[in-house]
């Protein structure tokens, strides 16, 4: 770079630019931080308010997190199970894969979505503008044929959060796997109290063999709320779509699944916050949730 200056030419260090723009990208790394931005460098600057304005960071559960209860019990031949095969990629599920959706559905008689009206909030998924799409060690994600594609890359649970921050809500999201067997599970998080630093929150999770729960983490615990149940309503084993659904009003919480209330109960450590999809894989190795649709209605 140069200028011209009391009619000499005046080189500006090349380093000290290179400097500026590292402190640039490295404070990106961290949630919240505001690093001044020339107006001048509009692309720099659209990128870095994507990662400093509502973009979710995934921070997985400890290793260690204490857990009060029992996880799902393991398949009755454990020690006959083949360890998983590690692939050297990703696999994607094939494009041949049709997921079962009923286009007239029969709800149930006690599924709230008959008598609430338009919601106000819908992601068909048929882009990512609300999800964050970067791979990290915990998950990966993409969005594509009208799905949003979770899959797990470690065995510690692994998120990813949206935007949107309710308070008292009904919220339902259509979601299924390609591939899962036994205790393998997913399903929705919700009422993350910082989207940005998730160390907080509910998890309404189903297993593949058809059980479901509801469990509170408060970093670094996680605890049942409602432990392991096996429910009819559920629709067990792969490429079978399942809706949950929460209802929230204040300490209460309702859960619903394929508009059945299976569960209501009570408490308080979380009014609200943001929501997401999380998975926990045990038995296959790149367990994958394919959701569909989420939606939401405030103050039902």
């Amino acid at each position: 770079m140069r200028r011209e200056m009391d009619g000499k030419i005046m080189k500006k260090p090349a380093f000290l630019m290179i400097i500026i723009l590292a402190l640039i990208v490295s404070g990106c790394n961290y949630p919240g931080y505001e690093q001044p931005v020339d107006e001048d460098e509009d692309t720099m600057a659209t990128e870095i308010a994507k990662i400093l304005t509502g973009t979710p960071v995934e921070i997985q559960l400890s290793a260690t997190a204490d857990i009060d209860q029992e996880e799902p019990d393991a398949a009755p031949d454990a020690t006959d199970t083949p360890e998983p095969v590690v692939q050297e990629d990703t696999p994607t599920p094939t494009t041949t894969f049709t997921p079962t959706i009923t286009l007239t559905p029969t709800l149930s008689d006690t599924d709230p979505v008959l008598t609430l009206g338009t919601p106000d909030w819908v992601d068909t998924m048929a882009n990512g503008n609300n999800w964050y799409t970067v791979k990290d060690i915990y998950t990966s994600v993409k969005v594509e044929d009208g799905f949003l594609k979770l899959t797990a890359e470690s065995d510690l649970y692994g998120w990813r959060l949206s935007w949107p921050f309710l308070e008292d809500f009904y919220l339902e999201a259509k979601i299924q796997s390609p591939k899962c067997e036994g205790n393998d599970h997913y399903g929705v998080m919700f009422r993350v109290p910082n989207v940005s630093n998730p160390k907080q929150g509910y998890l309404f999770a189903i297993t593949c063999d058809g059980r479901y729960s509801l469990l509170k983490w408060d970093d670094p615990k996680l605890t049942f709320i409602e432990n392991w149940t096996s429910h009819e309503s559920i629709k067990k084993g792969a490429d079978t779509q399942n809706t949950l659904g929460i209802m929230a009003k204040g300490s209460n919480i309702a859960l619903y699944i394929n508009g059945v209330k299976v569960k209501e109960t009570s408490d308080n450590a979380f009014s609200a916050g943001g929501f997401g999809f999380f998975v926990k894989r045990y038995n296959v190795q790149n367990l994958s949730l394919w959701a569909d649709q989420i939606r939401y209605w405030e103050n039902p």
